[in-house]
């Protein structure tokens, strides 16, 4: 996760009913983050590994030990390789599933079985097992070894993890008892009721030494694809895209869709575009296999009630082809998430890019080619447009968002203008959490002023904010007139920041609304030097 926020300060919101509250972010006094690459998130499903839980990934090797199946072809990998290739670092990973049935390994006994249940559905979450009473100083039948092995496919001597558990008991009154011992495994859990006695030495035929080990008896055959509700998931449970809300400063969401040849649908795009506007997040989506071209992308926009300054997208699609010719509809979100970032790191923090267009390496295939002609009509709908510029490259033209034209807020049409202002409102955001242990009196309201203003004066020494001085860039107004109504109120805090992106003294200002936890964000729009001394 971001390096800048982690370790800061002990405080993380949790909605449920326990009446603790523990919330990431600077504590008070300390310094908003300006350095430090947000998260690029992904949801979707892959063959295997943790479900509705996000997983800091730093590499593709740890994807493929989590989440990978080599004999699949699965978008999710792909996703993650070209996010890496183009310079991405920073990503968390969280799994959706179309099934919640588990493998089991059956360890037989004298008295019966002790069955093991996979924590990780799906049929591909290939697990063995293995015991024996090596060490054991027990004269009964009641202690025993175990280990438990995760492969990366069935048959393979490639192991992902193990976990060792020695001197385990049988016995239910026992405190070590297995069932006990294996709620804290990551592997499996125990299912039904244990026997009385210990499950029988697990050796190799033929071999009265040498270790054996059971493999699991898949309980399903086959997984079907999520479905856009599981996508979306449940906020009270924190599942599906929603189980990212515990994650600390997300800069960008890439949703993939459950099948591959069927696109996201309303529910998912609404659910997931309504928590990207929360979270200050950018959505980043692949185009529908049905644009096939420009006329179908510029119909469907118009059929289409969704328009969002949160969500990118591009036409035309990408696909692969298999080693037996046939075509792989597959994504590059992660290439141009990631292209985004590295843009960042070429251009300072957040920094506008001088053309908007982005270079992103890719070894899939366009599906079709755009005329010069639809590269403004689309763009003007609100879609970017691939173009391929070399065997392995793409450039991708538009720099536009899907607020599209005519939006009531047409600024938000800009891809790299929104991503600015996101970022700076999703670090204000994180970073004055504290307020949640605080009163709404003068001195809070005086340490915040400050903590904003600090952050800001920052991004305008690195050139981020328009204007010479910084009276011409941001303003903060944190006071009595803004918390009219909350004074000596714990945990509530208004307060309005306005900033300069493109003209100095021409401010986009947004009020900051904090009450028990939560904090709500309001756009007041552009308001110009004059306007605020008035």
């Amino acid at each position: 996760m971001d390096r800048g926020f982690f370790g800061l300060m002990s405080l993380k919101s949790d909605t449920s009913n326990s009446g603790i509250y523990v919330i990431e972010g600077p504590a008070q006094g300390q310094p908003i983050p300006v350095d430090g690459e947000s998260v690029t998130a992904f949801v979707g499903p892959s063959p295997r590994g943790p479900v509705d839980h996000a997983v800091s990934i730093e590499s593709l090797t740890e994807f493929q030990k989590i989440f990978g199946a080599p004999e699949c072809h699965c978008r999710m990998e792909f996703a993650i390789q070209q996010f890496f290739t183009n310079g991405g670092t920073n990503a968390a990973v969280v799994r959706v599933s179309g099934t919640s049935k588990r493998n089991r390994i059956r360890l037989p006994g004298p008295s019966g079985e002790l069955i093991l249940e996979a924590r990780n559905p799906g049929p591909l979450e290939h697990l063995r097992a293995s015991v024996d009473y090596d060490g054991v100083e027990d004269t009964g039948e009641e202690f025993f070894n175990l280990v438990i092995q995760r492969l990366r496919s069935l048959g393979s001597v490639w192991i992902d993890a193990q976990e060792y558990y020695r001197n385990v008991s049988i016995d239910p009154a026992n405190r070590d008892y297995i069932g006990y011992v294996l709620g804290q495994s990551e592997l499996v859990s125990v299912i039904g009721a244990t026997s009385q006695i210990r499950p029988s030495a697990t050796y190799r035929p033929a071999s009265i030494r040498e270790a054996g080990y059971i493999e699991t008896l898949a309980e399903c055959v086959d997984s079907p694809p999520p479905t856009d509700y599981d996508l979306v998931g449940s906020a009270a449970l924190g599942t599906g895209f929603n189980a990212l809300e515990q994650v600390p400063d997300i800069g960008q969401i890439c949703l993939i869709s459950g099948a591959e040849s069927a696109p996201l649908g309303p529910v998912a795009l609404l659910a997931a575009d309504r928590f990207c506007r929360s979270h200050q997040a950018l959505l980043i989506i692949d185009p529908p296999e049905r644009w096939r071209a420009a006329s179908d992308v510029l119909g469907d926009q118009e059929r289409s009630g969704f328009a969002s300054p949160n969500a990118v997208t591009w036409f035309p699609g990408v696909f692969l082809k298999s080693s037996h010719g046939e075509e792989l509809q597959t994504t590059i979100v992660g290439a141009v998430a990631a292209s985004l970032v590295a843009g960042d790191h070429l251009n300072g923090v957040q920094q506008l890019h001088e053309d908007g267009s982005l270079m992103l390496r890719s070894g899939t295939r366009l599906r079709t080619t755009v005329q010069e002609a639809d590269i403004y009509r689309l763009g003007r709908a609100g879609i970017n447009v691939l173009v391929q510029r070399s065997a392995l490259h793409y450039q991708l033209l538009g720099n536009t968002t899907r607020a599209r034209y005519g939006s009531i807020a047409a600024q938000w049409n800009e891809l790299d203008l929104r991503r600015q202002v996101l970022f700076i409102l999703r670090r204000i955001r994180s970073g004055t959490r504290w307020i949640f242990f605080q009163s709404s009196e003068p001195a809070t309201w005086q340490a915040l002023n400050d903590q904003v203003v600090d952050f800001l004066t920052e991004l305008h020494s690195r050139s981020i904010l328009a204007g010479e001085t910084a009276q011409s860039a941001f303003f903060v107004k944190c006071d009595a007139d803004t918390n009219a109504g909350l004074e000596n109120k714990k945990g509530e805090l208004s307060f309005v920041v306005g900033f300069a992106v493109r003209r100095p003294g021409e401010y986009l200002a947004f009020r900051f609304q904090r009450s028990g936890g939560i904090c709500k964000i309001v756009e007041l729009g552009w308001q110009s030097g004059v306007a605020r001394a008035s």
